[in-house]
């Protein structure tokens, strides 16, 4: 999502618990899921090692795709990249492949560029839990969940790109400039893993799940077009974008044809699926299974390294941290700086946490503002997107969870765990190798006061956070409305 587009939602989000209120945290009965088993199978997992790689790859996979294509993203942008992978999709759909598209509607409008697509015979678009205002932008909207939240609160937050069953991409990106490294505003530093083997399998069974619930509807019975065969505004947005951005074009060709046959290792995954229930009672379904199904790793583990954009505990606790540090697991904690950070109402409340997670013994590394990812083709303004958790550097996880209440509660998330210590290795060396350009060490002083330091700088302020920010800061802590974070 770009920083505009997130703003946006922020204040959708703003304006709703304004007028409505955070949901509370279900009751979870000490049997909740306990029957749940799961799974193993074979894999071959490669970590993809640039932006532009990640890019590239989904494109190739396209043009390489002969009977199938199915894909799951929170997000999808109306920019170069976005058209691009489109128009793609569109050429793998003329020469008869099968292409399919789940999206959550928290930034589908009357989108009539992409609901043109869906008129293709070889394509079919669905929206994950639609709201009503369509027509209006965001002050219908506002309406809409603040009479409605109950119902709209929940998200599809899953990344998911499935070529001829053969071929997977798992991670943290959705589509769009920002997820890639070719945003002139803002950029994410994310993370996506190629799969192929007998993973696929589940993957594919849990997107039929979706696919043929009632919780998606057809693009074409929210978003009203007339039979165009031509894609009229389909093709001018495109041309538009390719018009604007011909080195982004450029750039990218450059890295489709530099690809080379992946070096990809052999593991074991566990597979994670959330339930659609959690549509009906918001239980963390997908949490507990993910719990359960490494809890032996959870109790005897030496050492963690937990990454996530966004730091929020549940119900005011960190349990699964609790659970690490109480049996003196050595953990390190990756997520955004106040400054870094692309929500707003994340940092008012983070600015607590960050002194009980330190008093906790957690090893601190907060990513900086105004960090350069040299995989990045424009150089502006950068947050953390990174979802993974390694433990021992045996067990790493991939997947769409942030780790946060509204991704155990509200979110529809999935994952898989990789038994792999080569693959762990590969993930730390992606997270830490330019530790310290990319990060603030934060530690405590004798007065346990943050402190934060790089290399020869050290400061007791807040990084690039201004005073600016107090003001909003109390006013989004007054809201209490973490739950929904």
């Amino acid at each position: 999502m770009t920083l505009s587009k997130f703003k946006t939602a922020c204040t959708l989000v703003l304006i709703a618990l304004v007028t409505g209120c955070a949901q509370p945290y279900p009751v979870v009965e000490d049997s909740f899921e306990a029957s749940w088993v799961s799974n193993d199978y074979q894999a071959q997992a490669y970590l993809i090692p640039t932006a532009d790689e990640a890019f590239a790859r989904r494109v190739d996979l396209v043009r390489n795709a002969n009977t199938s294509i199915d894909m799951t993203y929170f997000s999808w942008d109306k920019n170069t990249l976005g058209l691009m992978l489109l128009d793609e999709l569109k050429q793998a759909a003329d020469r008869g492949v099968k292409v399919r598209l789940t999206l959550d509607d928290l930034l589908v409008f009357n989108e009539k560029w992409l609901a043109e697509l869906d008129q293709h015979q070889n394509i079919q678009i669905k929206i994950f839990n639609p709201f009503n205002s369509r027509k209006i932008g965001w002050f219908g909207r506002v309406f809409d969940y603040a009479g409605n939240q109950q119902q709209l609160d929940n998200r599809l937050h899953e990344k998911y790109f499935n070529a001829d069953h053969q071929s997977m991409i798992l991670g943290g990106r959705n589509i769009g400039d920002e997820y890639f490294g070719f945003s002139k505003e803002a950029n994410f530093f994310d993370m996506d893993t190629l799969f192929s083997g007998d993973i696929i399998e589940p993957f594919a069974d849990n997107y039929e799940l979706l696919w043929e619930s009632e919780y998606v509807t057809p693009i074409h019975d929210l978003i009203s077009i007339k039979d165009n065969k031509a894609f009229q505004n389909f093709d001018k947005a495109y041309a538009k974008a390719s018009n604007k951005n011909p080195e982004t074009i450029a750039v990218i060709e450059r890295s489709i044809a530099r690809l080379s046959k992946p070096e990809a290792l052999s593991v074991q995954v566990t597979p994670v699926f959330d339930s659609l229930n959690k549509l009906h009672d918001n239980k963390p379904y997908f949490r507990t299974r993910a719990e359960q199904t490494i809890s032996e790793y959870l109790d005897n583990a030496e050492t963690a390294i937990i990454s996530t954009p966004y730091v929020v505990p549940s119900d005011g606790e960190f349990k699964t941290i609790d659970r690490l540090t109480n049996k003196d697991t050595k953990v390190t904690l990756i997520t955004n700086s106040s400054a870094s950070n692309d929500s707003g109402f994340i940092p008012a409340y983070y600015e607590k946490h960050r002194t009980t997670l330190l008093k906790k013994g957690v090893n601190l590394l907060e990513y900086k503002d105004d960090a350069i990812n040299e995989d990045h083709y424009y150089h502006a303004d950068t947050y953390y997107h990174n979802k993974t958790l390694i433990l021992d550097s045996k067990l790493t996880y991939i997947g769409s969870s942030n780790f946060d209440p509204r991704s155990d509660n509200l979110n529809i998330e999935f994952g898989v765990f990789i038994h792999s210590t080569e693959f762990a290795k590969q993930i730390e060396h992606y997270l830490l190798n330019k530790k310290e350009e990319l990060y603030w060490q934060v530690s405590l002083n004798a007065e346990d006061k943050p402190v934060w330091q790089s290399a020869d700088t050290v400061t007791t302020k807040n990084p690039n956070y201004s005073k600016m920010h107090k003001a909003t800061d109390w006013m989004f802590r007054k809201m209490n409305s973490e739950s929904e974070l």
